[in-house]
């Protein structure tokens, strides 16, 4: 039997929440100042991705609810420590406005997003995990993802906790 290349399935807000903290703003401005350095380093990222683990079919998850009510509900204190005062979640005003510039560039060279109103981007990769055809790699930074591995089907979890270019490649063991 052929050996397939692996479907991406990539936790685009932790990527893109690391290329931000990772990346200083002043080394990644549009021509108008506006910082971008989210945006290059997510897209930096999965550059790195692409070539180095030779994936065939790629998926950008997508938050539509970071914090979804049917969750809280069961949960009070689930990412509460993560609330604005106003309400919604704390993320920087620097970030904000680069996750729409984030959708427009993987629309234009035709990566897929997929959210689902009322889940998180985890959800989402916990279906697709289980559903695309195998292998699959589960791309975060996100501990909770590791639930997902299993070597039976076989799902890893590609966790950048120290950087896409220092992987931690896992298995079940």
């Amino acid at each position: 039997m052929a050996h397939r290349p692996p479907i991406l399935l990539i936790d685009s807000p932790s990527l893109y929440f690391r290329a931000y903290f990772g990346i200083p703003e002043s080394a990644a401005r549009a021509e108008d100042g506006t910082p971008v350095n989210a945006v290059r380093g997510f897209l930096d990222m999965l550059a790195t991705l692409i070539r180095t683990r030779r994936a065939d079919r790629m998926v950008c998850a997508m938050d539509h609810d970071w914090r979804p009510d049917w969750r809280v509900a069961l949960l009070p204190s689930y990412k509460a420590h993560r609330l604005a005062p106003e309400g919604g979640e704390v993320v920087p005003d620097t970030l904000t406005p680069q996750v729409p510039v984030i959708l427009d560039v993987l629309a234009a060279i035709g990566i897929t997003t997929v959210g689902a109103a009322g889940y998180e981007a985890d959800d989402v990769l916990g279906t697709l995990s289980v559903t695309q055809p195998a292998p699959v790699e589960v791309v975060s930074g996100d501990r909770d993802l590791f639930q997902l591995v299993d070597d039976s089907r076989p799902v890893r979890l590609l966790y950048v906790g120290r950087g896409v270019a220092k992987l931690d490649d896992c298995d079940d063991a």
